[in-house]
């Protein structure tokens, strides 16, 4: 990885990375994930249901940090399957938007798709989410499909988002 690889968990592999912006940590604790996604969106998820992805032997997640034991300002949560990451939500704080956070984290899942011979990274995305677009446009997806009247809440369809690693 690019990235410099300090600590790491009993299986060997590395839970924090330092980033040129900040850190980037495992995420591990769904309340702390409920808590971080309840201040990034209008709809949050509830706790019950990190307790419940947590579980899944497919699901990762990250946070992101200004300092290695700050607080979280961003996080990130994949489905990882062997031959596709799927990204299910990506946030960052509102009062740090727009400051590089969501790009970096981006470009970490990129690196370890990379490293982790990951051929695809995937995602959905409101038609109407003009700031994530620009972000996920910028860091290489393409659009590969539209799904009709996909979100409810508020109404619109999805893009469906690929990007090929390689």
């Amino acid at each position: 990885m690019t990235t410099t690889e300090l600590k790491h968990g009993g299986n060997d592999k590395p839970t924090i990375w330092r980033r040129s912006r900040g850190w980037i940590r495992n995420a591990e604790n769904p309340t702390s994930l409920a808590e971080l996604d309840k201040s990034c969106f209008k709809k949050a998820w509830r706790e019950e249901s990190f307790s419940k992805l947590m579980n899944h032997s497919w699901f990762r997640a990250w946070t992101w940090h200004t300092e290695a034991n700050s607080e979280a300002l961003g996080f990130l949560i994949v489905e990882d399957h062997s031959d596709l990451f799927s990204i299910l939500r990506i946030g960052v704080v509102p009062g740090h938007q727009r400051q590089g956070i969501g790009r970096e984290m981006m470009d970490f899942l990129i690196q370890l798709a990379r490293n982790e011979q990951i051929p695809k990274i995937l995602l959905e995305v409101h038609e109407f989410n003009l700031a994530a677009q620009h972000l996920y446009f910028a860091s290489g997806f393409r659009q590969i499909h539209r799904k009709k009247g996909y979100y409810r809440d508020p109404p619109g369809n999805a893009l469906v988002l690929s990007k090929a690693i390689s």
